[in-house]
């Protein structure tokens, strides 16, 4: 008789669990059921798949989880997707891996197999890079297509940004995937084809032979209410709609956001938290505790005349570091939807490297929306955002910038001494790389199972023991690449 076929339950379809799905079932001893508590790529339309109109898909079309994060005295909304293939479908399509430095800190603190050298291999394998292809820090032949901004496919103020960054002296970064050359300014790769059109995780894991597989059973709009335990271990999942679903593992992808609120709905989390709602505590673990997020200004401009190109809001990106060699910051203009003029957009400044931490708490009630309170900036990180605001005034004097005729919204002095706060204080924006709720090493081990709980494992960017200095998007597939692997060996 033939080896048991090990049945597992992924709570949602997007960046990770799309990628999750996809490699555990090219292995016949898996039976996987994939949970999304959205629609699938029936709700993809020209808003999702045309990266230019991403701001529409940010405004609810289609279906996305908007959820409101405390950033001092102000509220900023944080977006996740919540349809199948998560928030690729509606994210910048920034594929940027992070630093080495950023995964060696990882290894260092106790994480064996997470260092650069361990995990620079599943970048590559996880991309077919159409402008470097093979090589040694890029692939050919993966399932994400990458290619960067082409000048034609660019809008007008990208294209000034770029140039008129050049002109005043900064370094151009013909790959800003190379750490070896940053800082420096350069183009964003993104996850689109060659006509230019968004390439989700579900669209590039989930391929038609991927969901022709016997072992694969994808369930839509079937949102999870908690897991099923069964003493010490998770035997399943409940549906909202009373529906239960037993399985041999859980693997929570839910997100940031989703994957602690499961956990702590399910009695896995702080104790004196979980206490005041009467959950019934299984193990006692700092979930929700720990978030980072890369957060910044995002100064208002405007140009005279329509928007131009096609291409998505994030197209050029300055890379910096404020002390001259440690990347520290990214500074980019992000594009509007097309309009016919005069076109407004916003130069982001976001800080990477903070220290600064944030939590997901659960609500009024424990089936309410969760409460969010982001990260606070670090001691310095008014100081160490200085250099951004130096390069932006350089910027708007710039003869690119002058002949778009480039001006603020609101009238400014980017050099005056509290322009820095007063930017943060106005104009507050998350980078929407929110991470670190259920992070390895502290909720999670190594293989990212779930600490004093049998049959549960999260993986997505919750699992994250310290924020990339950099787009958390491929990092989310790299994790769900490896864990996949880790679970197949185990198996």
């Amino acid at each position: 008789m033939g080896a048991k076929t090990k049945h597992i339950v992924i709570v949602g379809g997007g960046t990770a669990g799309s990628v999750l799905a996809a490699r555990l079932t090219e292995d016949p001893r898996f039976s996987i059921t994939l949970l999304e508590a959205g629609p699938s790529e029936d709700a993809y339309d020209s808003s999702v798949l045309d990266p230019s109109r991403a701001p529409d898909a940010w405004a609810g079309v289609p279906p996305i989880a908007m959820t409101p994060m405390a950033f001092g005295s102000t509220a900023i909304p944080m977006l996740q997707g919540r349809l199948l293939g998560g928030t690729s479908a509606v994210n910048g399509l920034a594929t940027l891996r992070g630093l080495p430095a950023d995964y060696n800190e990882w290894a260092a603190s106790g994480l064996e197999g997470w260092g650069w050298d361990d995990v620079v291999d599943t970048f590559i394998a996880a991309e077919t890079d159409f402008d470097f292809g093979s090589s040694p820090i890029h692939g050919g032949d993966g399932p994400l297509p990458v290619r960067r901004w082409r000048r034609d496919e660019m809008s007008r103020a990208q294209l000034a940004y770029y140039d008129g960054m050049i002109e005043t002296g900064n370094h151009i970064a013909g790959d800003i995937n190379d750490p070896t050359q940053l800082p420096g300014i350069g183009v964003f790769p993104v996850t689109i084809d060659r006509e230019g059109q968004r390439v989700t995780t579900s669209l590039a894991y989930l391929t038609p032979q991927a969901r022709a597989r016997d072992n694969l059973r994808i369930r839509t709009n079937s949102e999870v209410a908690s897991l099923s335990m069964d003493g010490g271990r998770v035997s399943g999942v409940t549906l909202v709609s009373g529906e239960d679903i037993e399985a041999d593992e859980v693997v929570v992808s839910a997100g940031t956001f989703w994957s602690p609120v499961l956990l702590m709905r399910s009695g896995i989390g702080p104790k004196d938290h979980l206490s005041d709602y009467g959950i019934n505590v299984q193990s006692d673990l700092p979930v929700g505790e720990t978030m980072s997020d890369h957060l910044g200004p995002a100064i208002p401009y405007r140009h005279e005349g329509e928007r131009g190109g096609s291409a998505g809001p994030a197209q050029v990106l300055y890379v910096g570091a404020s002390n001259g060699s440690d990347v520290d910051y990214h500074a980019f203009p992000i594009a509007p939807t097309k309009t016919d003029g005069p076109t407004e957009f916003m130069m982001a400044l976001f800080l990477l490297r903070s220290s600064g931490r944030g939590s997901v708490r659960l609500g009024e009630t424990a089936e309410a929306e969760p409460i969010v309170t982001a990260p606070p900036l670090p001691d310095d990180g008014i100081e160490r955002l200085r250099d951004a605001f130096d390069r932006l005034a350089a910027w708007e004097q710039s003869e690119p910038a002058r002949q778009l005729g480039v001006e603020p919204v609101e009238p400014h002095d980017l050099t005056a001494p509290d322009a820095i706060s007063a930017a943060i204080e106005r104009f507050p924006l998350s980078y929407g790389h929110m991470t670190g709720t259920c992070p390895m090493g502290r909720v999670l081990d190594a293989d990212c199972r779930v600490r004093g709980v049998q049959g549960l494992r999260v993986v997505d960017a919750s699992v994250m023991p310290t924020i990339p200095s950099g787009n958390t998007y491929l990092g989310c597939v790299m994790i769900a690449e490896r864990v996949a692997r880790k679970m197949t060996a185990e198996t």
